[in-house]
């Protein structure tokens, strides 16, 4: 079906709750990145007063029992002879009488499209999450202007189309804006700048030191140069001898039938001793993942570019020391939010192998060579951070960018858009 031009949402003034219908392809967050946003927000948006759903792919009774506690209608794709297919009309998303449809980049970006533009009449959202013409460059992928190409298309085509533009942080903020000038930006208020919020555990006291001194890296790590694992074994293997526990370099995130190749790609790069070096696949157990938060001595993100690093706001909530990349968003975030306080967990990237293998393994050597220093840091920032950075006031800045845009739709293309 075509959708009919969107007349019964104009009734909404501003600050009406409304029907978000949030479109990822997982629900489970144990991957960090858009899963966890997706998560996060859509939680703080059921939280402030809208009915609020998620369409997946597929979910398990755990899953629907999580999103039952956040408040949130988990929903699911119709399914094919090939599986779940995200862009077919589900009529469960489409009887939930959404309001506002909600995609996420490339991961789900064309398929919120579809349902805004073919099977609902609702306003279509769409948050970038990604810089492709950063991260390409990165990939081992020997194509990476044709993918920058075509993934910049997609965010133009999804960006006219759509009521509201956001982005995740100030840097994907910044690049997106300059992707859409022009034509795409003339929209009430431009690209909205999302920061994500802190989400607090429950600590009884701040932490202390662990016994063991595990460096832990933890997300996706199909891209080994992108997220820079090879820069954080050559500098865990740099960093000088000291008392007490040799360094290890914790990683989780693998995939499970890849963690033995991992390892033996980062012993060999790094030149560390076998059982210095511990490579996890991935989980979906919220409880293991605290449990590397909690057991290591010091988190990194060594990524030589990151749009945001959502992982990095995870560990310091957990009260983990945290050493991040310069180039990401999280690290420009955190300069606005903190001021030169921030400093101390930041390690400008160069480009230059052996200078940000030099900076990260210095980096690393002066958080782990005073724990007890460092650990209080830790719990210094993570105290300042609260009420600074809030998942409630994310989704009501949304929820204001699609207040402002209600009414102001401007003519959608008909063409449908292709997905990658």
């Amino acid at each position: 079906m075509t959708a009919q031009p969107r007349t019964e949402h104009e009734s909404h003034g501003p600050g009406t709750p409304r029907s978000y219908l949030f479109l990822c392809p997982m629900w489970a967050p144990a991957r960090g990145g858009v899963p966890a946003f997706n998560r996060l927000i859509a939680t703080a948006m059921a939280e402030t007063g809208h009915r609020t759903a998620c369409l997946v792919k597929s979910a398990t009774v755990e899953e629907h029992e999580d999103a039952r506690r956040c408040g949130v209608t988990l929903l699911t794709a119709e399914r094919t002879p090939a599986g779940p297919d995200f862009l077919l009309r589900a009529a469960s998303a489409v009887d939930f009488g959404p309001d506002v449809i909600v995609g996420h980049d490339r991961f789900s970006g064309c398929e919120a499209w579809a349902y805004a533009r073919q099977y609902t009449t609702a306003q279509l959202v769409y948050i970038a999450h990604t810089v492709p013409a950063e991260i390409e460059r990165y990939k081992d992928s020997g194509r990476a202007t044709s993918r920058i190409e075509e993934r910049e298309r997609i965010i133009r085509e999804v960006g006219a189309a759509a009521d509201v533009v956001a982005a995740v942080g100030p840097r994907i903020t910044r690049c997106t804006t300059d992707l859409l000038a022009g034509e795409y930006t003339t929209r009430v208020d431009g690209v909205v700048q999302l920061d994500p919020g802190i989400t607090m555990t429950a600590l009884t006291a701040p932490r202390r030191p662990p016994a063991s001194r595990h460096v832990l890296v933890l997300g996706r790590t199909e891209d080994i140069g992108l997220k820079g694992l090879d820069i954080a074994a050559r500098a865990v293997a740099a960093v000088p001898v000291l008392p007490g526990p040799p360094l290890t370099l914790l990683v989780r995130g693998a995939a499970a039938d890849e963690c033995d190749g991992l390892h033996e790609t980062l012993v060999k790069v790094s030149g560390l001793a076998r059982e210095r070096v511990d490579v996890r696949p991935y989980t979906v157990d919220p409880a293991e993942l605290r449990r590397d938060l909690t057991r290591s001595a010091l988190c990194l993100m060594p990524s030589r570019v990151e749009g945001f690093g959502l992982v990095i706001l995870e560990a310091i909530a957990a009260g983990a020391p945290v050493l991040m990349s310069g180039s990401s968003g999280v690290a420009e975030l955190l300069r606005e939010v903190l001021g030169r306080s921030a400093e101390p967990m930041i390690v400008e990237m160069s480009d230059d192998e052996k200078t940000d293998v030099r900076r990260w393994s210095d980096a690393i050597a002066e958080v782990t060579s005073d724990l007890k220093a460092s650990f209080e840091y830790a719990e210094e920032v993570r105290t300042r951070l609260v009420g600074l950075l809030d998942w409630h006031d994310t989704a009501r800045t949304l929820a204001t960018a699609v207040d402002r845009a209600a009414g102001t739709a401007h003519a959608h293309p008909t063409r449908p858009v292709r997905p990658f």
